[in-house]
């Protein structure tokens, strides 16, 4: 609502940024379909690692339906959806801010996701200059852009005089209800029961990111069925976090082996198994500050030796945006890794090394 609002209110342009797995895409799908539903063209484009500006503009324009196109500026059978909309050569910010004058309809909703794949800094500064003109000439227009962010200046760049004309939308994590309320529902639709015991072990582990809620339900609620059940027990579980442990990205686990030594290093497990239960924010952030001889705490008491071998190894990042002791994991699954190992492996001192 808050997205839509910014759309068909205050004529704003959105920024949806957050960690992956938070439910990015699942949420624009919805803006995307209640915005076709109002009457408003849609038009989206994944970005890439060489996405430029123009690719960005022309895939945007490439998905809207040649239907709605009144006015050709080049004549090219070969041109897609309303890219004849586009002068040919390089696109400057004042021919995004003329498109909508060349379609029908009263309102365009361009959705450029992934972008914090593009890593041209001409791009970014010229969709802050597209921002900028389109609001200033009162252009029927509206950009939705969509990234993996700490901030909206970490995906756009700072532009001070683009800040009115932006909603700015950060995507928190879950409560521990909603969370629930997936596995409640999803268990309903399928009918399968989740116990108490397994909802919480799930909602402990899954630690608000609806991905991963959705990813363990559903091979624990595999196991029960393999073994003609209708209710997910602890085994079921059991099975569901060996299945998440075998199945993580190879970067992940690989990070995890490196920095706990296989996983012999009782230390190094136990500091991150701290900072992975520890007090965090609803972006999954923690503070960490030195507490003179004492060491580090980020919510529990972290071993300072190991601290500072997790930021020599870039396993946890500054968030400098947000504060100069609020840090979070580099790669957000390893705490997902962290906290399912937890559940396999109670005792750090005694640690398997062949999960």
């Amino acid at each position: 609502m808050r997205i839509f609002r910014a759309i068909a209110l205050d004529r704003a342009h959105v920024v949806l940024y957050g960690e992956r797995g938070r439910g990015k895409t699942s949420l624009v799908n919805m803006v995307a379909s209640t915005a076709r539903n109002s009457g408003y063209m849609v038009g989206r484009y994944a970005c890439s690692s060489e996405s430029k500006f123009d690719d960005i503009i022309r895939g945007l324009v490439r998905d809207l339906p040649a239907s709605m196109l009144t006015m050709s500026l080049v004549e090219d059978a070969a041109l897609e959806g309303c890219e004849a909309a586009l002068p040919h050569g390089r696109l400057q910010p004042r021919d995004v801010a003329s498109l909508p004058s060349r379609l029908i309809g009263r309102h365009l909703v361009l959705i450029a996701d992934e972008f914090d794949r593009v890593v041209d800094g001409p791009t970014r500064t010229l969709f802050a200059d597209t921002i900028k003109q389109t609001s200033d000439q009162g252009a029927a227009l509206s950009f939705v852009i969509v990234g993996v962010s700490d901030s909206l200046e970490e995906l756009l760049g700072q532009h001070p005089s683009i800040q009115r004309n932006i909603a700015s939308v950060p995507l928190p994590l879950l409560k521990d209800g909603d969370i629930d309320e997936i596995l409640v529902k999803g268990g309903q639709q399928t009918s399968i029961e989740f116990s108490d015991t397994v909802r919480k072990a799930v909602i402990r582990v899954a630690w608000g990111v609806p991905y991963v809620a959705q990813l363990l339900a559903l091979h624990a609620a595999t196991e029960a069925v393999m073994r003609h059940s209708t209710t997910v027990d602890a085994e079921d579980l059991k099975a569901a976090f060996r299945r998440a442990i075998q199945e993580i990205d190879p970067r992940v686990a690989a990070l995890y082996q490196t920095v706990t030594a296989g996983g012999r290093d009782p230390a190094m497990v136990a500091t991150l198994r701290a900072l992975a239960s520890g007090e965090q924010d609803q972006f999954a952030r923690f503070i960490v500050t030195e507490r003179g001889n004492d060491g580090e705490e980020a919510g529990r008491r972290v071993d300072p030796q190991a601290w500072k071998r997790l930021l020599e190894a870039q396993v946890v990042r500054r968030c400098p945006s947000i504060g100069p002791d609020t840090f979070a994991f580099a790669e957000p699954m390893l705490q997902h890794y962290i906290l399912i190992r937890s559940s396999l492996e109670p005792d750090p001192a005694a640690v398997p090394t062949d999960v």
